[in-house]
């Protein structure tokens, strides 16, 4: 995965500063995400959501709304409408430097607001919202007792996330005069709703109520023990998870891997890295990579160690089939395959065969493994260098 840093011009001009984490491949699809109320692209929900799609081939633009973040502007001067155009802003800027979006994800605030994009962005073939408010107002909810403030001054100062933040008499009156059923009507893409049953911050009916406002397909979808910031272990991965494999009935591939048949391997350079590569065998994919101390990032399986899985995976299938021919197969409760380097070409393997089979048996099955499959393969392995 490679992340990069943009800037993104907002729906008023100003520069949003924005992220792109991509897949370790040509991209599938691009999506858009957009971060909760106050927060920044930087936060559990977004950045761990767009990092873990690139599982799925997807590549994220998520960015800083104006004012806040490390984006220009000044939050008291923007509004929900502003944001809801900031996001179609986006979409325009990535159709114009990569492809268009054709997934769109909010959390929180940053859903309802995608929610109220979605019917603005043609591109578009999905929607996911995390614990989104149906109305937008539900945003300033909890300063209800400094309201007042604004009516007296034009403007109230709050203190959310450590930092403070001024919501101006515009900020309130664009939220008066939204009306969610407005947009949920129009609304006419997939749409997934995740939302959490413990949610202390934003209720569970504001799923509901989204949900029964919308046409279909649609899907709601209950983040078990998440909290709402999804700041939980594995809370937001979670929720990209569920939101990739969703998608990709949706999707229409920008770019396919290419076809490799069992009988082939082939590496091409990881996107965003010196020596990391992608191998693709039997049309799947395997991220490789060097060991920290060999100058890579410790993020793949090094060469090493899949010639090692390799060893223990035909070792292992070979076992199998031996038991099979032997009639023993029933008898077995597991197989475990151990294979360590040693120096340089040197391996050592352990084979473990548990269940009620004897020492000899066991012996047996241990030597016909090693005249067949892999031992076979890798001994008489003997390598021909074609000239592309």
């Amino acid at each position: 995965m490679q992340s990069v840093n943009v800037t993104v011009p907002s729906s008023a001009g100003t520069a949003m500063a924005g992220t792109i984490d991509f897949p370790d491949s040509a991209p599938k699809a691009f999506a858009i995400f957009a971060h909760c109320f106050a927060g920044s692209r930087h936060t559990p929900g977004a950045a761990r959501t767009a990092k873990q799609l690139t599982n799925f081939g997807i590549a994220t633009l998520r960015f800083d709304f104006p004012g806040l973040g490390q984006s220009e502007g000044n939050f008291a001067e923007t509004s929900f409408s502003q944001n809801v155009a900031d996001i179609v802003a986006a979409a325009e800027w990535l159709t114009e430097n990569y492809r268009a979006p054709q997934l769109l994800m909010g959390h929180s605030l940053g859903g309802t607001a995608s929610l109220a994009a979605g019917s603005k962005i043609d591109s578009l073939r999905a929607i996911a919202t995390l614990g989104a408010p149906f109305d937008p107002a539900h945003s300033v909810l909890h300063y209800a007792d400094k309201i007042g403030e604004v009516d007296a001054n034009g403007e109230v100062e709050v203190t959310l996330g450590g930092r403070a933040l001024t919501i101006s008499r515009h900020f309130l009156e664009d939220l008066a005069d939204t009306n969610p059923v407005t947009y949920l009507s129009r609304l006419r893409k997939p749409l997934m709703v995740l939302h959490s049953p413990i949610d202390q911050t934003v209720g569970i009916d504001n799923a509901q109520n989204i949900f029964l406002s919308t046409r279909y397909p649609k899907s709601l979808v209950a983040l078990d023990k998440a909290d709402h910031l999804l700041t939980k272990q594995d809370a937001a991965a979670r929720a990209a998870d569920l939101i990739g494999g969703w998608a990709e009935q949706f999707i229409i591939p920008d770019s396919e891997p290419e076809d490799v048949s069992p009988d082939s391997a082939v590496t091409h350079t990881a996107i965003g890295t010196k020596v990391g590569v992608v191998v693709r065998s039997n049309n799947q994919s395997v991220f490789a990579d060097r060991s920290r101390k060999n100058g890579g990032k410790g993020k793949g399986i090094t060469a090493e160690g899949l010639l090692m899985s390799a060893i223990a995976t035909g070792t292992h299938q070979s076992l199998i089939d031996a038991a099979k021919a032997a009639k023993v197969d029933k008898a077995i409760e597991d197989i475990s395959v151990t294979v360590t380097h040693v120096h340089d070409s040197t391996f050592e393997r352990r084979i473990e065969i548990t269940g009620d089979i004897s020492e000899g048996q066991c012996a047996q099955l241990r030597s016909t493994a090693r005249g067949a499959g892999i031992d076979t393969l890798i001994g008489h392995t003997h390598i021909v260098d074609v000239e592309p």
